[in-house]
């Protein structure tokens, strides 16, 4: 069942990743500005003529749902680290060991490949980097790459989305 959304994930290990991005807080009804985000990050890289070196991302802090708000960034990697404003942050990717998985399809399944890749890893006696802050399960890298471009490929069906989640320092391997 795994190859109809996904590929089989695998463990690898990553280095630490600069990026700029805008912190939100926003729930499933509000994705469209999320969304919106991407194109915002990318103007604001090409006016301070800074290459993207990946392809933009969201990184989930708390995972929220149709009433409660996710606390995420959407980012965009960067050769080195920057400085941002306001409005734009500069961090980084963590280093590590990450399971990865590819989601291929519309963006509205990728819960399934999520789900799959969550209980594939329990299978695997893996543990997730994230600790707990009263009721918030705080993700210290939980990552969705987005490999397809929109304007290059309009039909959501045919999208590939990367799943990331580094694992805790105990599993690196």
């Amino acid at each position: 069942m795994i190859k109809k959304y996904m590929t089989e994930p695998i463990i690898e290990k990553r280095i630490e990743q600069p990026y700029v991005g805008i912190p939100i807080y926003a729930t499933l009804l509000d994705w469209d500005k999320v969304n919106a985000l991407i194109s915002e990050i990318f103007d604001w890289l090409d006016r301070k003529d800074i290459e993207p070196v990946g392809p933009p991302f969201y990184r989930y802090w708390v995972i929220g749902g149709i009433d409660e708000n996710y606390e995420l960034e959407v980012g965009v990697p960067v050769e080195r680290m920057v400085t941002g404003n306001s409005r734009i942050i500069a961090s980084s990717i963590p280093g590590g060991s990450y399971v990865t998985a590819k989601h291929r399809g519309h963006p509205d399944l990728l819960e399934y490949s999520l789900e799959v890749l969550e209980q594939w890893s329990k299978r695997e006696e893996l543990e997730f980097d994230k600790r707990w802050e009263g009721e918030d399960e705080i993700w210290t890298g939980r990552f969705e790459f987005y490999l397809t471009d929109p304007d290059e490929e309009p039909d959501l069906d045919k999208w590939e989305i990367e799943i990331a989640f580094l694992l805790m320092r105990d599993d690196a391997a």
